[in-house]
Parts: structure tokens; C-alpha cells; sequence
């Protein structure tokens, strides 16, 4: 079961790691970050993320691979595609990878919290009932 609240950042660039950690921070939710794709697996196989933010175009790995091999550690993590360049990929190639929707940067701070809604509501629906 996923903490409600620990959110997993993946994106090569420095700048935007720190930028959604500073953001993700100041409406309390405690955001990790890394900017290696492989070292992002690691992490996922040892901890259940409410949320996981994926750039798509990183110089190690497409973020629709990475995407992938998340949802065979964790098939119920929810994956948001985060890039400046989500236009270059069709919306179903988008879902054939995992990805549960996306956000385009810069993103604003409605974006980023609707998708942090979805996420904890979706985690929320699949809890069993005690």
C-alpha cells in the first residue's frame, strides 16, 4: 500500500527535480527525486510511490520504457508522464506504456495537484475494506 503523501520524481534535469521538490514540498507531500532511470526502479521496488512523475525523453531511457518496467514492479503505481514534449507521443502510446495521464512543463500548480487528487483517490478506491 502506498503512503499517502511520498510522491517519486524521475527527470535528467537537475532544475526540475528541484523545482517539483520545492513545490511538491510546500503542499506536504514528500517529494524524492533522482535523475537516473535505473536507480528510479530501485527505488520503486522498495517503496510503494502514491505518485510517480516520469519525463519522457531522458538520455538513458525513453520514459515510456521506464513507465513499463515500473508497472511490472508495481502494477497498481500510479504514472504520470511529465515533459515538455508529451506532444510528440499519441495519447495511446501513452496508456499502452502505463501511464495513468500527463502533464505538460512548465506545469502549473493545478495541474500537478489534480493529478496528486487522482492518485490518492485511485489509492483510496483499491485499499481493502478492514
Amino acid at each position: 500500500m502506498a503512503e499517502k503523501g511520498c510522491i517519486l520524481v524521475v527527470d535528467n534535469e537537475s532544475d526540475q527535480l528541484e523545482m517539483m521538490q520545492e513545490v511538491l514540498g510546500r503542499i506536504g507531500f514528500d517529494a524524492k527525486t533522482t535523475n537516473n532511470p535505473q536507480q528510479a526502479l530501485k527505488m520503486v521496488e522498495n517503496h510503494p510511490f502514491s505518485l510517480i512523475f516520469i519525463d519522457l525523453i531522458m538520455s538513458e531511457i525513453d520514459g515510456t520504457d521506464l513507465c513499463e518496467q515500473i508497472k511490472q514492479v508495481r502494477p497498481d503505481a500510479c504514472v504520470y508522464a511529465f515533459s515538455g514534449h508529451a506532444h510528440l507521443y499519441s495519447p495511446e502510446r501513452l496508456a499502452r506504456a502505463g501511464f495513468d495521464g500527463a502533464i505538460g512543463k512548465p506545469a502549473t500548480m493545478d495541474e500537478i495537484e489534480a493529478a496528486l487528487s487522482r492518485a490518492l483517490n485511485r489509492a483510496m478506491d483499491t485499499q481493502p475494506i478492514s
